[in-house]
């Protein structure tokens, strides 16, 4: 038997992982092999004791490789996985809403003077104002619930769009919120279609610069054949449930996999569980486990999530939340909704966690294109 067990493939390390230079991350490799073999870590001799085995690697790129051999009368054994380096690390948040479209129909009815008239929107600029957070807005084409697509939505806040692109971007979401999971079996066209016509139309209304990849797809899971879509159209990270997922106000966590995760196996959804991000080399796309959802965590259960972060932590956090929640005409309307967004928020910023977009380099470092 030959195996790292401290690492696995996909893993994304970072200056928390070992002893960070200015072009080189050394990280330990640890292992079991066979006593009487001879093992290397990319040619590096291990040091041995009964089965065990170790070495210190050094990173040098984005994507590297580690090679453990072993050799012995019996032959050789070569075992190679493939490891992330998040260079010049920092502690950073994403935030997204998921299912948006109530604000453009309010705007688009009222046509106020400004886009920041808008409860919802106004609400998030004043988080923002105090957090300087940025938010993604994931939107559907056509608004089930009153009949409303973003198609009618005017042209005549464009530039205001444009003005507040720095913190405040639009994204695919789906066609529409029903039927529920409209990716999971669609075709590579109809995912590319739905996600072309959306991005068409926040182009016209709110400019090209207010537009941003997503994060994540209606419901979360597509078949992987499907990626290459979402690869073509710039997505570098998929966010997820993965693990224990909460689907509705109603159900109970119970330990079990969701299907809210691409169709991952199990071994990713727990890793995710407790190490947050994965490298996907057969996709090229990183994975990320959410921290929390707003209109499902309440502002004790908030404040737990990240008090637990102490025990398990990690240099990046994917916070989240639905639109719909804060709109007293929606049925299951939470009324301090955007209260628990701005608590996420502050208690983001008062953990050190400065507010990025993922698909921006590394998980928002941009590091690697300096």
């Amino acid at each position: 038997m030959l195996e790292i067990t401290n690492l696995r493939d996909g893993a994304i390390l970072d200056c928390t992982h070992g002893f960070e230079h200015d072009n080189m991350l050394e990280i330990p490799v640890q292992g079991i092999a066979p006593a009487n073999e001879v093992v290397t870590v990319n040619a590096i001799p291990a040091e041995r004791c009964d089965r065990n085995f170790s070495a210190v690697v050094k990173l040098t790129a984005r994507v590297n490789q580690i090679e453990v051999r072993s050799s012995g009368y019996y032959g050789e054994r070569t075992l190679t996985i493939t490891v992330l380096w998040d260079k010049s690390s920092f502690k950073r948040y994403n935030f997204f809403f998921d299912d948006c479209c109530f604000f453009l129909r309010w705007i688009a009815l009222n046509r106020p003077k400004s886009i920041f008239d808008e409860m919802f929107l106004k609400r998030l600029r004043h988080i923002h104002e105090l957090y300087q957070t940025k938010f993604t807005l994931n939107l559907f084409y056509h608004d089930d619930h009153h009949d409303f697509s973003i198609a009618d939505f005017p042209a005549d806040y464009k530039s205001e769009f444009q003005s507040a692109s720095d913190w405040l971007r639009l994204s695919f979401h789906a066609k529409s919120e029903f039927p529920d999971r409209p990716y999971q079996n669609a075709s590579a066209e109809v995912l590319a279609n739905d996600f072309d016509l959306i991005y068409r139309e926040v182009c016209r209304f709110a400019g090209a610069e207010s537009f941003i990849p997503p994060v994540v797809i209606h419901w979360a899971i597509t078949h992987p054949d499907n990626f290459p879509v979402l690869k073509e159209r710039n997505v570098r990270c998929l966010t997820g449930g993965y693990l224990n997922a909460k689907t509705s106000l109603t159900e109970e966590h119970h330990s079990a996999v969701t299907d809210i995760g691409y169709h991952y196996e199990k071994d990713t959804a727990i890793y995710l569980s407790h190490k947050r991000r994965l490298y996907d080399r057969f996709n090229d796309l990183i994975l990320h486990n959410n921290l929390l959802c707003c209109n499902y965590d309440d502002i004790e259960s908030i404040t737990q999530r990240f008090a637990g972060l102490e025990q398990n932590p990690s240099q990046t956090l994917s916070l989240m939340s639905h639109e719909q929640y804060s709109y007293a005409d929606y049925m299951n309307y939470i009324p301090d909704h955007l209260d628990r967004v701005e608590h996420a928020c502050k208690l983001a910023s008062e953990n050190g966690y400065e507010p990025i977009w993922f698909n921006h380099g590394l998980l928002g470092n941009d590091a690697w294109e300096k």
